[in-house]
């Protein structure tokens, strides 16, 4: 079952970022889409609660525990990926060691949760790391000497760690994905607008690209669902996560056949690495 859903999280992946890859070609400002992958995904999950009759009313204590988890580990996550990486000397090297917290959700899950381990799929996660190297690695960038990057990528691991151990806590105590997903995602949405009304973006978008900017949310909303269902059924939530990572073969092959991207020997046999080890790890 968690095989499935996390197939379902790797090509609703692959499509947003797609999409992302589609905005940023049509020129639109990270600001209008960043506002949409997190606003829409509320609107959608608000509607999906009562269409089932679930309630988003939440105690005190796991209403203020939702909050902490979107402020520390959603939108400072997301800030310090960014900020990791317009620092780094190679994007690629500010990927790295955020993707690795995939190695540290799998062994806290362990010790938090219970959760099964197993040495063939623990090795097959250290192998995909390694073959996401070969893919995000790129030798044309600016060589700096700062190297906050490297504190910024591990603020964004272990803010990525930890959002992934939280989800698991509220699967745990009962919590619906649809109720703690709809907060998040709501709370995020009004830090982002409040940030773009201090950038005063006075870009107008088209239709077009509002369209796309909404589809960017709808499939943010399909990612993040099927991720969630993932993490339920999953005997170590640090497999799905793997199974995320490993994503960046597929966005790296379909970017270089839709819009020409580089697709270097080195990327093609990273690609095939990161393949062979999802292999392993879903056996």
């Amino acid at each position: 079952m968690w095989i499935f859903y996390s197939a379902l999280m790797f090509l609703f992946s692959n499509a947003l970022y797609l999409l992302i890859r589609l905005a940023q070609k049509k020129n639109i400002p990270i600001s209008f889409y960043s506002i949409a992958m997190f606003l829409v995904p509320s609107i959608i999950y608000f509607f999906a609660a009562s269409l089932t009759h679930t309630s988003l009313v939440l105690s005190l204590q796991d209403f203020l525990l939702v909050i902490f988890s979107a402020f520390f580990w959603s939108f400072l996550g997301n800030f310090f990926s960014q900020k990791a990486i317009l620092l780094a000397i190679n994007p690629g090297y500010s990927l790295i060691l955020q993707k690795s917290y995939v190695v540290l959700t799998t062994i806290f899950a362990v010790f938090l949760f219970n959760a099964s381990f197993s040495w063939q799929k623990f090795i097959a996660i250290i192998f995909i790391l390694f073959f996401s190297i070969l893919i995000s690695a790129s030798p044309k960038n600016k060589i700096g000497q700062d190297k906050k990057w490297i504190y910024f990528s591990l603020l964004a691991n272990l803010c990525y760690t930890f959002g992934s151990l939280i989800s698991k806590y509220f699967l745990n105590i009962g919590l619906e994905p649809f109720v703690y997903l709809f907060y998040i995602n709501l709370f995020v949405a009004i830090l982002n607008i409040f940030n773009f009304r201090n950038q005063k973006i006075k870009n107008i978008l088209s239709k077009k690209q509002v369209f796309l900017v909404i589809l960017i949310g709808i499939f943010g909303t399909a990612f993040s669902f099927s991720q969630q269902i993932a993490y339920r059924f999953a005997p170590n939530i640090g497999y799905v996560s793997a199974i995320n990572v490993s994503s960046v073969m597929s966005v790296t092959f379909l970017s270089s056949f839709f819009f020409k991207d580089d697709l270097s020997r080195s990327k093609v046999v990273g690609i095939v690495g990161v393949l062979a080890s999802l292999f392993f790890l879903v056996l």
